[in-house]
């Protein structure tokens, strides 16, 4: 988990896009340390994080 002072919004431009996923208001994940999704939880090596009602969608279609 890396903590970021600025605005969620202004960090989200700058992440490179196809390499990360929002999965709620407050977390991004990079998607290639997506380990496991169970649930409305994304488990990564160090971290299980919650997934939102919002940003549920997009992280099905990870699951094809």
């Amino acid at each position: 988990m890396i903590i970021f002072p600025e605005k969620i919004s202004e960090i989200e431009e700058k992440l490179v896009q196809g390499n990360s996923l929002r999965v709620q208001k407050s977390y991004w994940v990079n998607t290639a340390k997506i380990q496991t999704i169970k649930g409305n939880r994304i488990k990564t090596d160090r971290n299980e994080i919650p997934i939102g009602q919002t940003y549920r969608a997009e992280v099905s279609s990870l699951l094809g």
